[in-house]
């Protein structure tokens, strides 16, 4: 059974799919998780040339305008999507030498009144 925490994350995580697939992202997998560390979501972005996104989803209630998810991913965080990520593209033989990849968050607040607010930032590659 799921915890209300691990509940409240997915709703997040939907919520952010939901984002990604209207600004025109091709979602192929969620969920990634290694020994090295874990990915939240994975995907291509079809803009001038085709870019593989590792994304990292925050799910905080309260008020956007303290930051608080988008300080939960720090220099370290970032450096543990970008191991993961190198071994998943090893497991799916992505030549991460050939192929455009960009680290991205998306931080998704519950305020309590209406549907969530909804922020997507690309990372600084570690």
């Amino acid at each position: 059974m799921k915890t209300p925490k691990r509940l409240f994350g997915d709703w997040g995580e939907e919520a952010a799919v939901t984002l990604l697939a209207k600004k025109g992202y091709d979602i192929i997998d969620r969920n990634y998780r290694v020994r090295r560390g874990e990915i939240d979501i994975i995907a291509w972005m079809n803009q001038r040339e085709k870019t593989l996104c590792f994304i990292e989803v925050k799910t905080r209630k309260g008020d956007p305008r303290d930051g608080m998810a988008e300080r939960a991913t720090d220099a370290e965080k970032i450096a543990r999507i970008a191991r993961a990520a190198r071994c998943w593209c090893l497991a799916h033989t992505i030549s991460i030498d050939h192929t455009p990849i960009q680290f991205e968050q998306v931080s998704v607040y519950d305020t309590g009144t209406g549907p969530p607010e909804i922020f997507h930032y690309i990372l600084p590659s570690s």
